[in-house]
């Protein structure tokens, strides 16, 4: 894309934000407010303290979604507040949308939150409006930025608020201007267009004239934005930009509209609600199918886990009974989130299935306000192309996910039988070790027994022979063992149990000896 032109002029541009940030999510049946849904608001008031605008400074205090906490002097969040404010006529308008703005107490209509700012050094003075919405489950934010002047065109990057306010859902930048032909661009000389018909000359400088502008609407970037459709709306020529990208807040999304017929004005007025609304279903389209492939992701990691286990498996298994309980807890906490994250792919399809509606029944009121030659193509090609593409695309991911969720309890099963063959293999292996051991204390005992046989037959053998050597030999002499020939008469008592001893040990052996063969 070429960069902005310093030459060329555009008059009055209004540069309009549409985002969109996802207020609610669905958890069971049960609608609960996403944790960060006021992150839109609280980016508004971020801008507006940058750019010095007051009304979005303070913007809390004007949005139903605030009260103030006077114990910290502060107003906070508190979307429940949105319907209490909301009065009996708005509550029947629910279904479409809600205001967020308070009403006016006198007369008790939806206040217009314009401003503006002082003049800077080239004498342009920013105006501008923001309009809060609640549309169903998501909030809305319209926000104006303009300039009452014909401005050079590199003054556009003033405008885009892009950096700092990024909606979850996504976002449209609109730039809606009258081009000036101060230093007009013919076919021929516009290289963009060398193949176009040379006998329309002023329409024809229209594509060039807003690349120029996207150009200067992201000069401090290098990102390219590709033409992606061009069109005719309500009379005036619109191009269409969009870089492609998966991510909604990566996304940029930007509609050109040049000011070139008289009923462009009113028509647009009157398709106010239904050209939002077509905006909000896009961008929920695009944010559903961004989740359903991380969703996709996610499950194919689980899948691939498995798959490693079940090739593990198929060799002869080497985990320990440990490990395979462990791995018998893990898989079906790994099969609930997969069948999880299926479910919420089935999801995302279906709400990209119903935002489909949605957006063709916007597309059918806007196309009642047409004009005879407008050409609304390029809102249409988003169904044909981009949203069946991506709901087919959806479909083929179940059908290849689906099938593993059977792989779940195949595994679990196999598991259970290798832990019942390791269970019964290491009782057996326990009760051989248990009738080892058993034998083997058996074997001690008798061994024990055949010991305590033999030294109570030795001392058995012992005491005999004591009670046999207990009569005095007549060789020893009656004087050498009176009392006062005391060594000599303990010399004969350790003779005498030596003696006893000597008999006792070569009997308790042979008795051992003989029991041995038996415990054998």
């Amino acid at each position: 894309m070429n960069q902005p032109s310093t030459t060329w002029k555009i008059q009055n541009p209004s540069l309009i934000l549409y985002a969109f940030q996802l207020r609610q999510g669905i958890s069971q049946g049960n609608q609960e407010v996403m944790e960060n849904a006021a992150q839109l608001w609280e980016q508004c008031v971020t801008f507006g303290e940058q750019r010095q605008i007051l009304i979005l400074k303070s913007l809390k205090t004007e949005l139903r979604c605030y009260t103030y906490d006077p114990k910290e002097s502060k107003y906070r969040y508190n979307p429940n507040n949105e319907d209490r404010e909301a009065t009996a006529e708005e509550m029947l308008d629910l279904d479409d949308y809600l205001e967020l703005v308070r009403k006016d107490p006198q007369s008790n209509q939806a206040r217009q939150l314009r401003f503006h700012t002082e003049p800077d050094n080239d004498g342009l003075r920013l105006m501008g409006e923001i309009y809060p919405l609640r549309i169903h489950d998501t909030y809305a934010l319209e926000l104006t930025l303009r300039y009452r002047e014909t401005v050079d065109l590199i003054k556009l990057g003033q405008l885009n608020p892009t950096d700092h306010i990024q909606a979850s859902l996504g976002q449209t930048l609109l730039l809606f201007t009258k081009p000036i032909n101060s230093n007009p661009v013919s076919p021929r000389d516009n290289k963009e267009c060398s193949e176009c018909d040379p006998n329309q000359p002023h329409f024809l400088s229209y594509p060039y004239l807003a690349n120029h502008c996207v150009a200067a609407l992201f000069k401090d970037t290098a990102e390219v934005i590709p033409l992606a459709a061009t069109g005719q709306l309500f009379g005036s020529p619109i191009f269409e930009y969009d870089n492609d990208k998966q991510q909604p807040k990566e996304r940029r999304h930007i509609l050109v509209w040049f000011d070139s017929h008289s009923e462009t004005v009113s028509k647009s007025a009157q398709a106010y609600y239904p050209l939002l609304n077509l905006l909000c279903c896009r961008s929920k389209i695009i944010y559903a199918y961004d989740q359903s492939r991380q969703c996709k992701e996610a499950a194919r990691e689980i899948s691939s886990q498995l798959e490693q286990k079940v090739e593990e498996l198929v060799q002869p298994p080497e985990e320990t009974l440990e490990d395979l309980e462990e791995w018998l807890r893990f898989i079906p906490q790994q099969a609930f989130h997969y069948a999880k994250y299926l479910r919420d792919m089935e999801d995302h399809s279906t709400a990209i299935t119903t935002n489909m509606l949605n957006y063709t029944s916007m597309l059918e009121k806007i196309q009642t306000l047409s004009l005879p030659n407008d050409n609304l193509t390029f809102f249409q090609n988003f169904l044909d192309h981009n949203c069946k593409k991506w709901q087919k695309q959806i479909e083929v991911d179940l059908n290849y996910l689906k099938p593993s969720q059977h792989l779940f309890d195949q595994m679990s099963s196999n598991i259970r039988g290798i832990i019942e063959v390791k269970q019964t293999q290491s009782d057996r292996n326990l009760q051989k070790t248990l009738q080892d051991k058993e034998a083997a204390d058996k074997k001690r005992e008798k061994q024990l027994e055949s010991v305590i046989a033999g030294v109570g037959t030795g001392l058995t053998i012992s005491g005999i022979s004591s009670q046999v050597a207990s009569n005095p030999s007549k060789e020893i002499s009656p004087a050498a063992c009176q009392q006062p020939n005391l060594p000599f008469y303990f010399a004969c008592s350790l003779v005498d149990m030596f003696f006893h001893i000597a008999i006792a040990i070569p009997v308790g052996i042979l008795v051992w000896l003989w029991q041995k063969p038996n415990n054998g």
